[in-house]
């Protein structure tokens, strides 16, 4: 396999970062760092190398959950007095969820500082005319470690789940209360309970106030393992352009590493809202790389349910086609939590998917905690990873 080749290379790269830079959080200097790093990488095989900085506000993402519970909180105890005054805090704070972590919107952003990420970009011509691009693409930032996640690890999902359902029935208490109240009927024992339930669901809403430690993780599998993927595929067309093997035709490769991805998919959103005409103006194609960590638990994402993003199908097909000629098990199933940059591409018609090798039906140990180090990166995901995106090119530029 091809891919063995820069197995060790890609593997030696990941553990240098994570030993040299270390954690990497959105817009921050240590990210900035890996995506010079990255570009010296790149610069013997790319065209043109390009810096692209953005503003946007990392503090945003996961950061409103404070206040989000606050806001039920003081939505619980003014339900008593004043339901109308209790159903604006209730909704605001539901809102922020749905928004910002289910839709993944920028609600309130605007509280939070703004600051300046970097997108890294390496245009890489093929022998002939251009008539297609293909954008392969990992994050450079590394998420702050999800306290309840690494405390409570897969049982964190339903205690998610029911602090979301705590402020839902808080939003529909809170508006029944205000509606009885106008008509007079406000005492009726109903609402004595509904307020005795919302009481009963704050110890599941008040650990989210402490939801997000101000401690980045290595980053290890996420995403610096995919950032090593993207290395590892510049050196492979690098080898192949000047010493034969596959080297694409007519199809454009750009190599993205996105600044933000933890921070709500912020860098992947300005990149398409910079670039968009010229995404349209010439058939396109994502491939996003995430948390190759263990080929046993290859996926080609079929859409994200958060984010209600569809991939697309001939890119899902063709990754399965490859997979089978290996003989690899392959998923082909959508992100249950979460997003990815693939998202942002999706949503806006660039046909996408993302490639994983996690096992996403289930919350792994490493996954946002400090544990994310690279003794939990199988060597040989990396290798599968690389394949998989060195024949989806060849398999795109010949078809």
């Amino acid at each position: 396999m091809q891919a063995d080749n820069y197995r060790d290379y890609m593997y030696a790269l990941m553990k240098r970062v994570i030993d040299e830079i270390g954690p990497r959080p959105a817009c921050s200097e240590a990210e900035k760092k890996l995506g010079l790093l990255v570009a010296e990488e790149w610069r013997p095989v790319c065209d043109r190398i390009e810096i692209e900085p953005f503003t946007c506000h990392p503090g945003a993402f996961l950061g409103f959950m404070p206040l989000s519970v606050l806001l039920y909180f003081a939505a619980a105890i003014l339900y008593w007095f004043y339901p109308f005054a209790a159903f604006v805090l209730a909704a605001v704070g539901l809102s922020m969820v749905v928004f910002e972590i289910v839709r993944y919107k920028e609600f309130v952003d605007f509280l939070f500082r703004s600051e300046q990420g970097e997108n890294v970009v390496g245009t890489i011509r093929p022998r002939g005319e251009v008539r297609r691009r293909i954008i392969v693409s990992a994050h450079l930032d590394s998420a702050y470690e999800f306290r309840l996640w690494r405390l409570f690890g897969n049982a964190a999902v339903p205690l998610m789940a029911l602090a979301i359902l705590g402020m839902v029935i808080a939003v529909g208490a809170t508006l029944a209360k205000t509606v009885a109240y106008l008509g007079g009927s406000e005492d009726a024992a109903a609402f004595t309970v509904l307020g005795i339930v919302m009481a009963a669901f704050t110890p599941v809403v008040a650990p989210f106030i402490f939801f997000l430690s101000d401690r980045s993780v290595p980053g290890a599998m996420d995403d610096m393992s995919g950032v090593a993927v993207l290395a590892g595929l510049s050196r492979f067309l690098n080898d192949t352009k000047n010493g034969g093997g596959f080297y694409p035709e007519s199809t454009e490769v750009i190599l993205l590493a996105t600044s933000s991805e933890e921070a709500g998919l912020r860098g992947a959103k300005r990149y398409v809202k910079r670039h968009l005409s010229e995404l349209k103006a010439m058939p396109t194609f994502g491939i996003f790389l995430e948390e190759a960590a263990d080929e046993r638990y290859l996926t080609a994402a079929t859409g994200e349910l958060c984010t209600g993003a569809r991939h697309d199908r001939g890119l899902v097909e063709l990754a399965r086609k490859i997979a089978a000629s290996h003989g690899w098990p392959i998923a082909l199933r959508p992100i249950p939590v979460g997003a990815s940059d693939a998202s942002a591409f999706s949503k806006k018609g660039v046909p996408s998917t993302c490639l994983l090798c996690q096992d996403t039906t289930r919350l792994v140990p490493n996954y946002h905690t400090r544990d994310d180090t690279p003794e939990h990166v199988r060597p040989q995901a990396l290798s599968v990873a690389l394949q998989m995106v060195i024949e989806m090119i060849e398999g795109i530029d010949k078809s």
